[in-house]
This record gives C-alpha cells, structure tokens and sequence, in this order.
C-alpha cells in the first residue's frame, strides 16, 4: 500500500512537470492527481526537489526497455519508441533543464540520467558494431553520445515545433546510422 502511494505520487510528477513545467506545478497538484493527501507527498519526499529526483529516475528506468534478440531490430524498435510523443522522459528532462541551473541535486540528477541513458544506447550500439567489419568497439561510447545528442535535439525540437515531423527525422536519423549496414 505504501510502495502503491509512493509510486502514484511519482507517476503523477513526471506527467504534471512534464505538462505544465516546474513553476506551474505544485505539491499539492501532485498529490491531488495522485489521489493522495498533501502530507503524504512530504512524508515520502522532504522537498519537491527531491520528488523530482526520484520524478526523472523513474521516467528514466521506464524508458528502458532490455536489449534481446536482433541488435539491429532492437536499435530499429528503440527508435520507433521515441516516435511516440507521450515519452515522459523527454518531456521532464527538458523541462527540468532551467532547474537544473540553479538546483545541484536536479542537476547531479540529470547528469545521471544521461549517464544511463547512453549506457543503454552503448550496449545496443555495441551489439550492432559487433556485426560491422569497419568499426571498433572503443568507438562505442563516442557513438553513444552522438545518437543520445541527436535524439535530443529530435526531442527538442519536437517539443518547440508543433509542426516538427519528428517521426520522420528518427526515420532519417536510422537511415543514416544504420540503413547502409542492414
């Protein structure tokens, strides 16, 4: 029951930041949209830094799916998630960027995210280069940078542009990365 509430008040944080920013967003909208009291939000979390904190892991560990099967198809399905315009992920973490600035913790946060994030891409990227003759394994985590780099700035752009064909840069990004060695 306890692990239920906590975890209710931390999916309702990653929806309201993400929708309506930081500022905008208060203690009390979370535990409303939670369905839970206020003082429980507290009692879970100190300060609302720290419920976003745990807001941006969970949003983060949700976003992963495990690597099996075919590298490639795996790479190729990873990609078609982050078509989806409901990804919490990059809606939080683009949010949380401005907080970021002024809020160590967030920032530490943030910067963990990444970490994990291009982890998982390396291990995928990997797995692909694995297949390939002319790459090298240590090239792996530059790789990793570079599609995490470019998958944001998609994300980003997205999210400014409404009119931004975000679907159709992704197809282009895989093109690029991997439609001469499939």
């Amino acid at each position: 029951m306890a692990t239920d509430s906590r975890r209710r008040i931390v999916e309702a944080a990653v929806q309201l930041l993400g929708e309506r920013g930081y500022a905008a967003t208060s203690v009390k909208d979370i535990a409303a949209a939670a369905r839970v009291a206020p003082g429980l939000v507290h009692y879970y979390f100190a300060t609302k830094e720290d419920l976003i904190v745990a807001a941006v892991e969970h949003a983060c560990n949700e976003l992963r799916p495990r690597i099996e099967g075919d590298p490639t198809e795996f790479a190729l399905a990873g990609l078609e998630q982050a078509k989806r315009p409901d990804q919490p992920f990059w809606r939080l973490f683009v949010e949380m960027l401005a907080q970021a600035n002024r809020n160590d913790q967030v920032r530490q946060t943030l910067l963990r995210a990444i970490a994990l994030d291009r982890g998982y891409m390396e291990q995928a990227i990997r797995a692909v280069m694995a297949q390939w003759e002319d790459w090298s394994p240590e090239e792996a985590p530059a790789v990793a940078a570079v599609a995490w780099a470019a998958m944001f700035g998609i994300w980003v752009q997205g999210t400014l542009d409404e009119t931004f064909d975000r679907s159709a840069a992704i197809d282009a990004f895989a093109k690029l990365t991997m439609g001469s060695r499939r």
